[in-house]
């Protein structure tokens, strides 16, 4: 196995690389991509800390959180199943991230593997550096906090040990809200919550070990589930995810709230769902979104198209397409062979939860080729350093184009698809219509 003793600081490629895919992450995968509570990660650089996080995105929660938590840099765990090829290990090493073993991956006896990594990270933390770890060892792309397993409570403990608890190590806690899993151009918020200690566990820790970890295991989820939504009704999950889509922009009004947002987008789904919790998820609101859901996917159209679109707005949007088209076309053979390469090898792996996650990673690296490719061929045929430079600048520009005119081509077949279900009188359609009309006045009486 890789010798993972030798994680350093950064090095001057992995600024380099930082550097590149920060600007790519933030400005061109994200549309929002914002962070509060800067102000709770500890100031001392020679200070290390233990950072948990909840996982819902595969590597793209953790690209967000090196840059949630700029400067301080982290080493991550992750799943030892990933490490498997020495190749990829080295890579992972190289990004700083080593392995945490799970049963399910390495069986009881691959366990004991866990301990030099355990000691590693321990040595990490009192050099000063920041440790993150996703305590539920897995994700899954919907609002939604697992169980903290205790392999991060073993490494606080540990670390305590070492210092004859004395050092009083700091967990910082952080949640990620998405607006969306899929594709680019969607929105995410990052909380940081203050950092917490749990001095208060020693004495327990020293006479009941696994009690004391139990007890830092509960009090740190409960720090985490603070800043998400976590929608615990599993068998309902996307008809409580779409009550609680729905009444935002109300909740938003009724409270004051200024749209856009993403503090207040999850403010008020965090509080829809906790009112429906309240009910036990019985309500006959999740029923009835249930069966609009149904609707809508009969219908091939979205919540939008069904509650805002209007003929005026259909025919604007249709001048401007049709006006645009020339535009669509020369943005989508600019930017086809890295696009489809990156969706291509991404649609390959077996853990669809990763899909988003490893169209990320290679299409970072797909466009970044292929727009030097283009540099260099500008550069050729016109015969000029600064053309070819201006070319360059502009190709992610042509990216965002492409992506947004193939979402506008896909708003217009929605669009078109209500309108002739309202042609044909389409009995569905009416009914769909009124039971969101239902739906909305429900959500009133229930948030009353």
């Amino acid at each position: 196995m890789i010798d993972f003793g030798r994680i350093v600081k950064p090095g001057i490629v992995y600024r380099l690389l930082y550097g590149y895919v920060g600007l790519a992450l933030r400005f061109i995968y994200y549309r929002k991509f914002r962070v509060i509570g800067r102000e709770n990660i500890p100031k001392d650089r020679k200070e290390g800390f233990l950072l948990i996080c909840n996982h819902q995105n595969g590597l793209v929660d953790a690209l967000s959180i090196i840059f949630a938590v700029a400067p301080r840099l982290p080493v991550f765990l992750a799943r030892g199943d990933i490490f498997k090829k020495d190749g990829i290990a080295r890579l992972l090493r190289f990004l700083r991230v080593m392995p945490a073993f799970r049963v399910r991956d390495a069986g009881y006896e691959g366990l004991g593997q866990n301990e030099a990594i355990f000691e590693q990270t321990i040595r990490l933390m009192r050099e000063g550096l920041v440790v993150a770890i996703f305590p539920e060892a897995g994700h899954q792309n919907h609002h939604y906090l697992g169980t903290f397993k205790k392999g991060f409570a073993r490494m606080a403990f540990g670390y305590e040990e070492a210092c004859n608890f004395s050092k009083d190590l700091k967990i910082l806690p952080l949640g990620h809200h998405y607006l969306g899993y899929t594709g680019m151009q969607n929105d995410a918020l990052f909380t940081i919550g203050e950092p917490f200690t749990f001095e208060e566990l020693y004495d327990t820790y020293r006479e009941h070990p696994e009690r004391g970890r139990y007890l830092l295991t509960a009090k740190a989820r409960e720090r985490v589930e603070g800043m998400i939504l976590n929608i615990e009704d599993s068998d309902n999950y996307e008809a409580v995810e779409q009550l609680c889509r729905m009444y935002v922009p109300v909740y938003e009004k009724k409270h004051g709230l200024r749209q856009g947002r993403l503090e207040n987008d999850l403010e008020a789904r965090r509080a829809v769902n906790g009112r429906l919790k309240e009910t036990g998820y019985q309500s006959e609101l999740i029923s009835k979104a249930a069966e609009y859901l149904s609707n809508l996917k009969t219908l091939k159209m979205d919540d939008y198209v069904v509650e805002r679109a209007s003929t005026m707005g259909f025919i604007g949007r249709t001048l401007l397409w049709i006006l645009l088209l020339p535009v669509f076309a020369l943005t989508a053979i600019i930017n086809f062979i890295p696009h489809h390469i990156s969706k291509g090898i991404a649609r390959k792996v077996k853990d669809k939860m990763l899909f988003p996650s490893l169209q990320l990673g290679v299409g970072i690296f797909a466009f970044m080729i292929w727009y030097f490719i283009l540099f260099v061929v500008a550069w050729i045929v016109s015969g000029k350093f600064w053309i070819a430079l201006v070319t360059l600048l502009l190709l992610p520009v042509t990216m965002l184009a492409y992506h947004h005119l193939r979402e506008l081509t896909t708003r217009l077949q929605f669009r078109l698809r209500k309108y002739l279900h309202k042609i044909r009188r389409d009995p569905l359609m009416n009914a769909t219509q009124r039971l969101r009309r239902d739906i909305m006045s429900g959500l009133d009486e229930l948030m009353a």
